[in-house]
This record gives structure tokens, sequence and C-alpha cells, in this order.
């Protein structure tokens, strides 16, 4: 059995570009490669606009011939609680570390973390990524075979990341953090005033 990459695919253009290098670089061509997303139902109500935008960039990778990869996901509610319950980057580490423990041959587990986020975030960013790794550590901790956090794209900024993928996976990627549904919840629009619509590649068209 080959040895696995674990993607924790969130449904931004972070998740998707490194997916999309797992998937077409020769560099990973020896490992299969096994997608996780997660449902954060939190306060920033995102859950549906991310789970839209990962279901559409699935079908969009199948369809266009692709290598082959495993798809599963989690549901995650904590609505009643403050923003910062649980960071995102905490629970990540908590499902990878669980999944590793269930599938032994997951050697890597790939982060979509860029250069921006190295570049801008300082040292609150990296105490944050710290805690989350010592997380994953002691959730993997039945585990007896080796596997550790990657991260595919960090050499890139994101604006290299969003020019290096297809522009039919950028399109189907989500990144505003606190989406406006319409009809009913059927469909959404990005807010433009969040910190990804501020400073990230979200549209303000984008929809769903």
């Amino acid at each position: 059995m080959n040895e696995m990459i674990l993607c924790m695919y969130s449904g931004g253009l972070d998740s998707a570009g490194m997916l999309h290098l797992l998937l077409t670089r020769d560099e990973y061509k020896d490992f299969a490669v096994h997608v996780h997303h997660m449902h954060l139902v939190n306060p920033e109500n995102r859950a549906a606009a991310e789970q839209a935008a990962t279901m559409s960039a699935m079908e969009y990778l199948r369809q266009s011939g692709a290598r082959a990869f495993g798809y599963s996901e989690s549901v995650h509610r904590y609505p009643a609680f403050d923003l910062h319950f649980i960071w995102d980057a905490d629970l990540c580490a908590f499902m990878a570390g669980n999944i590793c423990n269930a599938s032994p041959s997951i050697r890597y587990v790939a982060l979509g973390r860029t250069r921006t986020d190295t570049e801008t975030a300082g040292h609150e960013f990296e105490r944050r990524m710290a805690r989350a790794q010592a997380i994953f550590q002691a959730a993997k901790a039945m585990n007896p075979h080796p596997s550790e956090y990657i991260f595919p794209v960090a050499h890139l900024t994101k604006q290299e990341l969003w020019e290096a993928i297809p522009p039919e996976l950028r399109d189907r990627t989500w990144s505003c953090r606190r989406p406006v549904y319409e009809d009913g919840g059927k469909s959404a629009h990005a807010c433009g005033r969040c910190v990804s619509c501020v400073t990230g590649h979200v549209k303000q068209y984008q929809k769903w």
C-alpha cells in the first residue's frame, strides 16, 4: 500500500492550490492522496459556503482527469460559543492526528500555508502554528508510524498561487469568512468587509 498524503481542505484558494499541486507535481506522484474537509459550524456562519465550494472543486477535479483521490468530511458545531472558542488550526490538528491514527499509511499532512501568511501574520501566527503542531503530535500518539506536517505552497505568495492554478478551479474556491446568504440560504455572496475580502483574492461577485 502506497504511503498517503492527507490534504486538509477548507474550500479556500490556499487549499485548492495545494491540492492541485499534490495531484499534478511529480514529487508527489508516488503518494496516494486523501482529502478531508471540516464543516466548521461557528459564529462566522461560513460552513455552507465552504461546503458548496468544496463540492464544486471536487467535482471539477474528478471531471478534469486529475488522478484519483479519496475524500471524507466531518462536522464540528459550536455556534453558541465565542468566535475564537476553538481556533481553526487547533481543530484541524486534532482531526488530522486522529485520522492518522485511523489510517497508518498517512506519511504527511498537507496544509495550505502560503508565503504571504508567513510574511504578514508575524509572531502570533507562528505561535498558533506551533501550538497546532503540538496538538497534532498529541492526537496521533497512538499511531506508531511517523507522520508530519508539510506545506506544499509555502514558497508561493497568494498572488502567485492564484496565477498558478487553473481558472476553473480557483473560481470554485470560497474565502469570505462572513458570507451573506440569500434565497433562504440557497445562495450566498462575499461580504466585502472581512479580512479575507479586504486582503485576499475574493471577488465581490463571488457567489454560489
